[in-house]
């Protein structure tokens, strides 16, 4: 079964407004609102599977929102990790897909290592953020799933534009067979960065924005 890559751009700082909500606008309620008809709609869709991870994504949600995280449950990580990602749908972009893969974590430590000998730094290694977990600006912890499914990444723009040099620098070193993959990420993320570098002064523009990566499947 194959797990597919998606990627959006997203405020930190938006996204943790709501984990946990407090002194929402009138637009923040509105939209928690809407956050809370999703998880409805995702748990009738998971019990239609079958699929019980112990704790309601509706119930996930409304942990989140009050600062925590801490149900017993062995498969609740599932159910918070779908919950994050409903909150960040909402405070992003409309997200993409950067690819499918039988095993993901196993193309990108892969391409860590290769890219590790062709000399990029280990900071710009792309495995430590596609699956990072959730932005630092969250002050809970939140537990991961326990397959590592669904996963969630968080990558700051600042340190998108140096990956996306080192990568270039270096991509005609790369096995062939990881090439395709590594131009795939480096437009993949050029795409957010190079809107984000040219629109400083913009309204919507945050030093804070970074790019989210979520893995389902």
């Amino acid at each position: 079964m194959s797990k597919i890559v998606n990627y959006s751009m997203a405020n930190r700082g938006e996204i943790a407004q709501f984990l946990p909500a407090k002194d929402l606008s009138a637009d923040g309620l509105r939209l928690l609102d809407k956050m809370r008809q999703v998880a409805r709609a995702r748990q009738e869709d998971l019990d239609h599977q079958g699929v019980d991870w112990g704790l309601p994504v509706q119930d996930a949600l409304e942990q989140l929102v009050s600062g925590r995280a801490d149900s017993p449950a062995e498969w609740a990580g599932s159910a918070y990790y779908v919950a994050l990602q409903i909150v960040i749908d909402h405070n992003g972009s409309d997200m993409s897909t950067l690819a499918s893969y039988r095993s993901p974590i196993t193309v990108f430590t892969t391409l860590d290592d290769r890219l590790s000998a062709a000399g990029v730094a280990a900071d710009l290694l792309p495995s430590q953020y596609i699956f990072s977990g959730p932005p630092s600006e969250i002050a809970f912890h939140i537990p991961r799933p326990v397959e590592g499914s669904p996963e969630i990444g968080c990558w700051p723009m600042q340190k998108a534009g140096p990956a996306i040099t080192a990568y270039r620098e270096v991509l005609d070193r790369i096995d062939p067979d990881l090439r395709y993959e590594l131009n795939e990420l480096i437009e993949a993320l050029d795409g957010w960065y190079a809107e984000w570098a040219d629109g400083e002064g913009s309204f919507w523009w945050a030093e804070d924005t970074s790019v989210f990566f979520s893995v389902v499947g």
